[in-house]
């Protein structure tokens, strides 16, 4: 069983325009002023027990959380623009998401433990005709002088 390398999260920040209040109180012309708007995504990491299914899962899961995780990023890059009297609110709705991507992610490893316990009940299955009965007769000072490695007898 291969050990999972952590996915690649990829965030790309690009600039977009939009209409802030402050434009009409400054005159300067609407719909010119810059924020940052930035675009999440994670690379998907495919584990040797994965089938197609498996895949097309996991991916629904991470696009979930991807998703949610970019609105949350905007909700919060949305909050310093925006009046103070709708703020809380708007971080509100940030926290909704934030809920969002921690559930997929919650399920996302939910999967992930239930496919374990499969693969180990399989291994175990392949092992059932294996029986190993190992028998020690000795005393207490017989044994000690073995794990010591004197092992007179």
């Amino acid at each position: 069983m291969s050990k999972d390398k952590e996915p690649e999260v990829i965030v790309e920040e690009e600039y977009k325009e939009i209409a802030h209040p402050m434009e009409d109180v400054l005159d300067i012309e609407p719909g010119t002023t810059l924020v940052p708007h930035q675009e999440r995504s994670t690379e998907l990491v495919v584990s040797d027990e994965m089938d197609t299914k498996d895949e097309e899962i996991d991916g629904q899961f991470q696009e979930v959380y991807d998703a949610a995780m970019t609105a949350f990023d905007q909700q919060s890059q949305d909050s310093e623009v925006i009046e103070p009297k709708y703020r809380a609110r708007n971080q509100e709705v940030a926290v909704q998401f934030l809920n969002t991507a921690l559930n997929a992610a919650q399920q996302k490893s939910t999967l992930k433990q239930h496919k374990d316990k499969l693969s180990v009940a399989k291994v175990r299955a392949n092992n059932a005709g294996t029986t190993n009965n190992n028998l020690i007769v000795a005393d207490r000072n017989e044994i000690l002088k073995h794990i010591q490695g004197s092992g007179e007898e």
